[in-house]
């Protein structure tokens, strides 16, 4: 009988222990390996399951007959007890049974999803021809991978509008949470891709994203999807129905860094083809001139004329090439300032077919007019197809 008066917390503890002894003389727990660490003569671990969570040890074991991984299911018998200097509750493992993995699990998932066909993404084939203006993001409003995100962004992007979707990113909240942001998602048609992402985790925090409701759920999302789940190490099935996975947030962002790249050699590419066809026409123009000056002497007054229609020609050519000049870099700004005027624009960049006749020389606007057996140009942003008219 413990007696009325205040104990030291070595007192409590051993308390406890000696009540979970008498209570627990022997237990058997199931659960999932999160998390694992070994030492020389001991070995720690944590067993999962849904919202819970309890530490377990092994002691006088080695890495020959302790052949267990993150992830793998088990059932450990042993005796539950205190830590002292922790005050954690514990289980002294004394047998422990291997029942199955479940990476093995989500790799069979992984593989269903992706035989299936119909929730799979061509992963990592799309190649953007236009300029990403808009982004959305999917994570935890106080996420350090959020945090990454935006500053990249506000570095390398500063024209980049940003649109975040907070969620819950772990729990049985997560998926309900997910379902919420892609409902708002299929209402924003300003967005040109979107980011899904959250740091690293335990195998049971990041179990929502090897669901397969989740390949589901993003499949109804008409845009590029890049999944930036936990670390390099981590494979999750969002992975695998995403259109790109990266291993960081900040290898999410760094993609629409490299468009934004893309773009700029683009318009680099047209300044110096500009200039160098200038160059090669006066190059052209002034070898003109030495020719006609090398004429024999006997040709003098042809030459006189000749050179009063070359100075004629320079004095034009010139002004024309100065006109060229003048309108090629005028050129260039409208398209800087097109360019401006989109990056600061959310308008969402058409992916529409166009419709033209066989010889391109028409785009149907349509039905009618059109022919029975009239054969027709479809133009996708990918390819071109022919079709023929069966009935009008």
């Amino acid at each position: 009988m413990i007696e009325n008066k205040a104990l030291t917390v070595t007192e409590l503890t051993k308390v406890l222990k000696n009540c979970l002894n008498l209570q627990f003389p022997g237990i058997s727990v199931r659960g999932v390996i999160s998390d694992m660490y070994q030492a020389e003569g001991y070995a720690v671990l944590s067993l999962n399951d849904v919202g819970s969570k309890i530490k377990c040890i092994q002691v006088s074991t080695s890495a020959k007959n302790f052949a267990v991984n993150v992830g793998d299911k088990v059932k450990v018998n042993g005796t539950v007890s205190v830590f002292g200097k922790s005050g954690e509750i514990q289980i002294l493992i004394s047998k422990l049974e291997v029942l199955g993995s479940t990476l093995r699990e989500s790799e069979d998932r992984v593989k269903k999803v992706l035989n299936s066909g119909a929730t799979v993404r061509n992963t990592n084939a799309v190649n953007f021809d236009f300029l990403i203006k808009s982004v959305g993001i999917i994570t935890s409003l106080d996420s350090a991978a959020l945090s990454d995100i935006l500053s990249v962004a506000r570095d390398e992007l500063p024209y980049l509008n940003i649109k975040i979707f907070p969620a819950v990113m772990q729990g049985k909240n997560a998926f309900e949470s997910f379902k919420n942001c892609v409902d708002q998602i299929r209402h924003h048609d300003d967005l040109d891709i979107l980011i899904i992402t959250r740091g690293g985790g335990s195998y049971g925090d990041l179990s929502v994203f090897n669901s397969e409701n989740i390949a589901n759920l993003f499949r109804m999302v008409q845009m590029p999807i890049i999944s930036a789940i936990g670390h390099a190490k981590d494979d999750v099935l969002l992975n695998h129905v995403a259109d790109f996975n990266v291993a960081t947030p900040t290898s999410a962002i760094q993609k629409i860094v490299s468009n934004k790249n893309k773009f700029e050699i683009k318009i680099r590419d047209l300044a110096n083809n500009l200039s160098n066809a200038i160059h090669r026409l006066l190059i052209r123009k002034t070898d003109e001139l030495d020719r006609i000056l090398a004429l024999p002497h006997t040709l003098l007054k042809r030459i006189e004329m000749h050179t009063r229609s070359l100075k004629t020609l320079e004095s034009s050519t010139s002004k024309v090439l100065e006109d060229v000049l003048y309108a090629r870099k005028q050129k260039l700004l409208q398209m800087e300032a097109v360019i401006e005027k989109l990056q600061k624009s959310n308008k969402k960049f058409s992916r529409n077919p166009v419709i033209f006749t066989k010889d391109k020389k028409k785009v149907i606007k349509s039905v009618r007019g059109l022919r029975g057996e009239e054969v027709l140009a479809i133009e996708f942003s990918d390819g071109q197809v022919i079709v023929k008219v069966l009935d009008n």
